[in-house]
């Protein structure tokens, strides 16, 4: 018996996956053959993209193949699967309003201040912008945590699953090369 049979109880009717005869990875698979295209179209009416409705539906399928030592079964498997789905596309979608607020700050930072100086403020807002997206995604994550979500170190260290001296350093590395990057606009 594979960890996913003997960690996770899924019902699938009158069995569970634990009881099944087939692996862990071809209960998995069958879950995914039966119940795939259904999340994807159901996610796809949620976050409206194709690719992040695709990124919904995976992460139920990683969640559920980790959740090796899951004790309770779970007595209705489309009901399980269409909420962690529902769930994963809310993810997103806070994601997206967050950069979206992100961006908003950024603009509205170089729309501030005196006529004169909203071209030169327009300017660092776009090369803001775009070092920003460049920044590796656990930089862009600390940043973002940090600044608009007003998060300590701590909290964002146990909600990225990193210590605190990584979170710190992830803070001080994006802080570094967004200075960078001003400092070249303004000499430049």
């Amino acid at each position: 018996m594979t960890e996913l049979d003997a960690g996770i109880a899924i019902s699938f009717g009158a069995r569970t996956l634990r009881d099944k005869a087939e692996t862990g990875q071809a209960s998995l698979e069958h879950l995914y053959d039966q119940y795939a295209h259904a999340l994807f179209r159901y996610a796809l009416a949620l976050v409206g993209s194709p690719e992040d409705a695709e990124d919904a539906v995976q992460e139920v399928f990683v969640r559920i193949a980790g959740e090796q030592k899951r004790s309770e079964s779970i007595a209705n498997v489309k009901a399980y699967l269409f909420a962690a789905t529902r769930n994963a596309a809310y993810s997103i979608l806070r994601s997206r309003r967050r950069r979206a607020r992100l961006e908003q700050a950024m603009c509205a930072e170089s729309e501030a201040g005196h006529p004169e100086e909203a071209s030169a403020r327009l300017s660092r807002s776009s090369v803001l912008r775009e070092v920003f997206a460049e920044l590796p995604i656990e930089q862009r994550e600390v940043l973002v945590l940090k600044i608009f979500d007003e998060m300590t170190f701590k909290e964002i260290a146990e909600t990225v699953g990193a210590s605190i001296n990584t979170v710190g350093s992830r803070y001080r590395y994006g802080i570094e090369r967004l200075r960078q990057a001003l400092e070249e606009e303004h000499d430049g």
